[in-house]
């Protein structure tokens, strides 16, 4: 990957075929972990909200990825349920709609054949996305603090975790690319 380059108001990088892929794979899981749901995107704001009125299924908050890109609001068991109950689904809606955002993006590079162009407005869906791939990452692997971090860098060669702390680490790298760009000028 080249770093991102601000040009007017976009974000331009260059990703090779595998990149745009690996991307688009991980956003895509990512999505299909959290399930739409039910959750259908309308402009009407009065069908958005009497669907939330009436709520989707549930969340799986038995998958430690799922309640850590959706965290309690409340310690409170009852509180946080309340709260999930009326919020759930606009945060759903939400992610998933950011993740369409950079999958179109990537699709429009033709596999990398072209460059990626990140128009300035849809930066915040990319680095929730992106951020959202890492937290998921981050939970699998175990990562909860720098310490945890630096053991799982240690790790031999030969241990399969390597690679998805390698990725870890590149997506950590787009996203600072990504931050660094977008604040230029």
């Amino acid at each position: 990957m080249i770093p991102f380059e601000r040009d007017g108001h976009e974000l331009v990088s260059e990703l090779d075929d595998f990149e745009v892929a690996l991307i688009s794979s991980l956003v895509a899981q990512v999505s299909e972990l959290i399930g739409s749901g039910g959750v259908e995107a309308s402009s009407d704001p009065f069908a958005q909200w009497a669907r939330e009125m009436r709520g989707s299924a549930p969340l799986d908050r038995s998958d430690p990825v799922v309640a850590r890109l959706f965290p309690d609001a409340y310690d409170d068991e009852a509180a946080a349920a309340e709260h999930r109950r009326y919020s759930q689904d606009a945060l759903r809606r939400e992610r998933i709609e950011q993740s369409c955002v950079v999958l179109a993006d990537l699709a429009a590079t033709r596999d990398g054949e072209e460059p990626l162009v990140i128009a300035l407005e849809d930066v915040d869906a990319w680095l929730r996305t992106l951020n959202g791939v890492r937290i998921s990452l981050a939970v699998r692997l175990g990562i909860e603090s720098e310490s945890d971090h630096a053991a799982l860098e240690k790790l031999s060669a030969r241990d399969p975790r390597t690679q998805l702390v390698a990725l870890y680490d590149w997506l950590g790298f787009v996203l600072e690319s990504l931050l660094e760009a977008a604040h230029e000028g």
